[in-house]
């Protein structure tokens, strides 16, 4: 292994509707990362994930300031925050990468802690998993929620905070530049790989600037898509109800029975019956939107689509992202 002293850090940030966050998160990292020893290498990639403001205007600036350091990758369209880290992934020439969101919610400074925790590759995986976080009631409950439940249910490695600042080394880094599937969980890729990470605990800062454009429905789906793709308990559990349905639907009907021939009591109530009908629909029903879940996710995967499509880059393209069409400047 090669001096750690000498090795490249790649930062990775995806870009949605940052306009307003770019200056000050450039200067943030920039005086951080300008404070690592003089013979390590760094580089910021930039992935504009189809921002509808001036944040690839914003972004081709930064990159003329200094292009030594700044590199953009551009995206046709809005592909989603995980497929924009993808794309970071692919074209970050590290051999190591940071993964941190472009609203400075999270720490720069966190960096070096990171990059000494990873130190040249003897952990190969650096979490930063948030102890607390300086945000609403609303924002902080739904969050813990679903980490919580995917720890129980899903990924049992998985933080009880969750994360979404991490570092990886460039062999986790590799691995999942070749997973090719749709509607990702990143946080699951990272914990899947096997390795054991190293844990750093944070405050998650308020945000101070813009809003945050990671909506209801966008967590929902992300956590369909992390539980679908990394549980058997949805369909373990259509088993396990309709096996219970169905026992406590055969007991009933022999109740029924012996009370009708044995004792001559007679069959009534239409309520109970509409209840018992419209009660078994929605389970089915429930049953088969969650199959259906499934079915979506392998027919999606069976198309074979790239995750993303890259427009444009700005810097080198040596290790631009396998596979799709792209502009280099």
């Amino acid at each position: 292994m090669s001096d750690p002293i000498s090795r490249r850090i790649s930062i990775v940030v995806p870009v949605y509707y940052n306009e307003g966050n770019l200056d000050p998160t450039w200067t943030a990292l920039s005086q951080t990362l300008a404070k690592l020893p003089a013979s390590r290498d760094w580089e910021v990639v930039f992935v504009d994930d189809g921002s509808g403001d001036g944040s690839y205007a914003k972004l081709v600036e930064l990159h003329r300031r200094d292009a030594e350091h700044v590199r953009v990758v551009k995206l046709t369209r809005n592909f989603g925050q995980v497929s924009a880290i993808l794309a970071g992934l692919g074209a970050a020439r590290g051999d190591c990468c940071v993964v941190m969101s472009a609203d400075l919610q999270d720490p720069p400074e966190l960096i070096h802690k990171m990059v000494d925790r990873w130190n040249g590759g003897t952990k190969k995986i650096v979490i930063a998993t948030r102890a607390r976080r300086d945000e609403s009631f609303l924002a902080r409950v739904p969050s813990r929620l679903f980490y919580r439940f995917m720890k129980c249910y899903a990924v049992p490695n998985m933080p009880e905070g969750g994360f979404d600042f991490f570092l990886i080394d460039r062999q986790v880094v590799d691995i999942i530049n070749r997973v090719r599937e749709k509607n990702s969980f990143i946080q699951g890729h990272v914990l899947w790989t096997g390795f054991v990470p190293e844990t750093i605990e944070y405050t998650r800062r308020s945000r101070e600037i813009g809003r945050s454009r990671w909506t209801l429905s966008k967590k929902i789906k992300y956590f369909i898509d992390g539980f679908v793709t990394y549980s058997f308990m949805p369909i373990r559990l259509i088993t396990a109800i309709g096996l219970t349905v169905s026992l406590l639907s055969f007991s009933y009907a022999t109740l029924i029975f012996f009370l009708r021939i044995f004792w001559g009591m007679p069959v009534q109530g239409f309520a109970p019956t509409m209840i018992a009908i419209l009660m078994l629909g929605g389970i089915q029903l429930v049953m088969l939107g969650i199959i259906g879940e499934y079915l979506w996710r392998n027919y999606d995967e069976s198309r074979r689509l790239p995750n993303f499509v890259v427009e444009e880059m700005l810097g080198s393209t040596d290790d631009a992202p396998e596979g799709k069409s792209s502009a280099a400047r």
